[in-house]
Parts: C-alpha cells; sequence; structure tokens
C-alpha cells in the first residue's frame, strides 16, 4: 500500500488543536474508497486515549492523489502528541487495511507537516460524552471574502449569539472553503443529537452568520442477518468532506460495536465476537445512525456493509438506491 506523505500550514494561537495533513496514492487500481483510522495519546501517557477516528481520505483534482487533514485535541497541560494511524482502501468486495504507521505532533518526523489552529479563549465546546464529529465545509455566503482569516464555533440555541464564541481561527486559500470538524451533539446538550448553531465570521465579511445544525435518523434493515456491521458514507452540500458512519442495531448490547472494527488487533475475532452477540438479536434487524449539517440542507447517502459469506469470508459491499444515492432534506 503507498506510503503517506505529509504538507502543512502553521498558525498560533493561545490554546490550539493540532492537525495533520496526509496524502495516499492510489496505486495501479483505484480504490473505491479510502479511509484512514487514528489513535491519538499523549506523548507521556500511552494509556491515555485523547481521540480516535476513522475518516474518508476523499480524492484531489490530481488523478491518482487523495487528501486530509486530520484534527486532534492538544495534550491537557500542553506537551507532545503521539499519533498511530493506519489507512484501509476498500476495493473488489473487500477492505484491506496498511500497515499501522506513528509520528510526533510536534516532533522532528513531521517538520512542517503540522498544523496548529489557534482558538481563543476557553475553547470551543467539547462533543457530548459519547458523541463524535462530522465534517463539513465552512458554510461561507455570498460577499464574503475567498482569502484572510475565518473564526467559527458552536452555541446551544439558548446561547445569545455572539462573535466570542467564534473561537477557532483557519486560513481561507481564496479557493474552496476549509474543511470543518463539527460536534455530532455539544456537551450541555445531554448526549443526544439536538440542534444547536455553528457560528463562523471572516475578516471583511458580513458579520456573524448563523447555521443551525440539523441532524437525521438513518436506518438500514438487515433482513437475511448476514450483516456483520453496517456503515454510511454521506456529505452534505459537497463530496469534498465525506463522512463514513457506523451504525449500530437498534437496542443492542454486546461486545464489539462498529466504530471499533479498524482498531482491533485481530479483526477476524472481533467480527466473530460481534457476530454472537448479534444472535441474540431476532430478525429483522435495524442499523441505525445520524447524519448532520445546516438547515435547509440536503445530504446524500449510501451503505458500506460488511457482510458474512456462505463460505465464512466477509465481503464489503454497497447499497445505493436505484444505481444512485439516497438524499435526504435537513
Amino acid at each position: 500500500m503507498p506510503r503517506p506523505r505529509g504538507i502543512a500550514r502553521v498558525g498560533v494561537g493561545r490554546l490550539a488543536m493540532h492537525a495533520l495533513r496526509r496524502e495516499f496514492l492510489d496505486g495501479p487500481e483505484t480504490p473505491d474508497l479510502v479511509l484512514i483510522h487514528s489513535t491519538a495519546r499523549p506523548a507521556g501517557s500511552p494509556g491515555t486515549v485523547l481521540s480516535r477516528s476513522s475518516i474518508v481520505v476523499p480524492a484531489t483534482s490530481e488523478p491518482g492523489k487523495r487528501e486530509v487533514r486530520l484534527f486532534f485535541p492538544s495534550p491537557p497541560g500542553g506537551g507532545a502528541l503521539r499519533v498511530r494511524y493506519a489507512f484501509s482502501i476498500v476495493s473488489s468486495g473487500a477492505e484491506r487495511f496498511s500497515d499501522p504507521y506513528e509520528t510526533l505532533l510536534p516532533g522532528p518526523e513531521t517538520g512542517d507537516d503540522a498544523v496548529l489552529i489557534g482558538e481563543e479563549g476557553g475553547g470551543n465546546l467539547p462533543p457530548a460524552p459519547g458523541r463524535g464529529t462530522f465534517r463539513i465545509l465552512l458554510p461561507l455566503r455570498e460577499g464574503e471574502p475567498a482569502e484572510g482569516n475565518a473564526r467559527f464555533g458552536f452555541g446551544a440555541m439558548r446561547k445569545k449569539p455572539s462573535e466570542s464564541l467564534c473561537r477557532a481561527a483557519l486560513p481561507l486559500d481564496g479557493k474552496t472553503p476549509p474543511v470543518i470538524e463539527v460536534p455530532e451533539a455539544l456537551s450541555v446538550l445531554k448526549e443526544r443529537p439536538m440542534p444547536f448553531f455553528l457560528y463562523h465570521a471572516t475578516e471583511g465579511g458580513v458579520g456573524l452568520v448563523a447555521d443551525k445544525i440539523n441532524s437525521a435518523r438513518i436506518t438500514w434493515r438487515d433482513e437475511e442477518g448476514d450483516v456483520v456491521c453496517a456503515r454510511m458514507l454521506w456529505s452534505c452540500g459537497s463530496w469534498d468532506a465525506p463522512n463514513l458512519t457506523p451504525l449500530e442495531v437498534k437496542r443492542f448490547s454486546g461486545d464489539g460495536s462498529p466504530s471499533g472494527y479498524p482498531f482491533a488487533e485481530d479483526r477476524e475475532a472481533f467480527l466473530r465476537g460481534r457476530e454472537s452477540s448479534l444472535d441474540r438479536f431476532p430478525l429483522p434487524r435495524t442499523h441505525e445512525g445520524y447524519l448532520f449539517g445546516p438547515a435547509g440542507s440536503v445530504a446524500e447517502y449510501c451503505f458500506l456493509l460488511l457482510r458474512r459469506r456462505p463460505d465464512g469470508t466477509v465481503a464489503a459491499e454497497w447499497r445505493n438506491h436505484d444505481g444512485g444515492n439516497w438524499t435526504i432534506r435537513l
């Protein structure tokens, strides 16, 4: 599998989150999908996991090249961050994984590959416990500049709108709006995907802009019982910021959440354990998850399933809507 390369920019703030840009070269066979699975820990506390994510590596305008920026929280109290990551590709009915890589942020191996996204004030509200983040392009408005700096942040619906909520800073490159990560739910919202606001402001722009973030519950119905893991590939407004959401069986209680599959030391043993847990649930089984986006926007989605074949092997299969994708207005 091709070795990744890094590219970077640097910015500084009183508080900061780390970012790392990675490249992937397709090689002779163009994959259906490329994912990067990363875990971040404080360099001095290998047993503490600060973040874990599976992110789609989207294609660029250059044929055969994919690129993504990963976002990581700074360790409490500062210090370096140790990041471990691996790629997986979905192609020819299977998902295959690369060997893992490790790097230190900041560190000699990354050099100028690292980015610090500065934050002012107390930092943005963290995601609710047990919830993750999703990716969208910063929703710029007509009349906002394509260059300069943009600030963004989040607020509960009862929070008074203010530019002080726009704590994180990103540069605009004059071309495509930057990809940002948005919490699925804010920590003040009791873990549920309830509406909240994404705020942003640009230098010389139109002032404070508010986007209400809505969600939609999406399901996949497994009639035969051979789906071991179900995931939803989706985007809101642009496939420049795709997302892959693990779907869990409704009322599931057992071993092996789909989000843990890429990080298992023995993935086959992980799937067997999950199948054993799923056997306790009658057919048909409903796999469910959420997608998110600004109110009024249109999200597009399809499904990537891991199914157990009769011969005991596992197949990666796509499920689309009559050859296209499903859409939903949020």
